[in-house]
């Protein structure tokens, strides 16, 4: 049987590494890439270097997209939990 608090936790490190242990492949893949998307719009639109030096006029849309790549971290953690539970033990 597959640990679910491991399951979460390889998942809170990057999303898709606790389906990855769970041994589903394509969800894995699924939650590697979508984060990895996600990651490289936030740094490719805000540099840190712009909202280091006080510009603000693009804060709102860096953290609606911050938000939705904490709840795709936090639907990942949740997913690889459950899973693992659900995973029958091997033979």
């Amino acid at each position: 049987m597959k640990n679910p608090r491991a399951a979460a936790v390889l998942s809170a490190i990057f999303p898709g590494l606790g389906q990855f242990y769970n041994r589903q492949w394509f969800k894995g893949i699924g939650f590697f890439i979508a984060s990895g998307v996600l990651s490289g719009m936030v740094t490719e639109r805000f540099p840190a270097e712009e909202l280091m030096a006080g510009d603000t006029s693009h804060a709102g849309k860096a953290l609606g997209l911050l938000l939705v790549l904490l709840a795709l971290l936090v639907w990942s953690m949740v997913d690889a939990y459950r899973s693992a539970r659900m995973v029958p033990p091997r033979k």
